[in-house]
């Protein structure tokens, strides 16, 4: 049996399937009031201090075959998840770590599972 996501794909440490969405939750950056006491009333003055309070977080809805690589092989691990979207000439790779995973038995051979990843942003 094979699965068609038209070129659809991801990969983490040797953990591979088709992606059928990926969304991305910005990372947050800390922030300072700075607001002055001569400023109008109702008006705040919030300044960025550069520091990252919550990293970005990439979280991918897959389908893969029941007899490929299994996620919970790969939980807490670190590496590179590298997608691609072979029609739109889409792709991604960045480190990450994998923060959770869930699977779920469709019908047939079918499994349908979410991974969530912290992307790393050191250098």
């Amino acid at each position: 049996m094979a699965i068609s996501s038209q070129g659809a794909t991801f990969s983490f440490s040797g953990f591979s399937a088709h992606y059928t969405s990926i969304s991305v939750q910005e990372p947050e950056f800390e922030v300072v009031d700075m607001t002055k006491i001569d400023d109008p009333v109702g008006t705040r003055r919030m300044v960025s201090t550069g520091d990252v309070t919550s990293p970005a977080r990439v979280r991918v809805d897959y389908i893969r075959l029941a007899a490929t690589p299994k996620p919970l092989a790969i939980g807490g691990l670190s590496g590179v998840l590298a997608i691609s979207h072979t029609e739109s000439g889409v792709s991604l790779s960045e480190k990450a770590s994998l923060a959770s995973a869930t699977s779920e038995w469709a019908v047939g051979d079918f499994i349908k599972g979410s991974l969530e990843f912290q992307i790393d942003n050191s250098p």
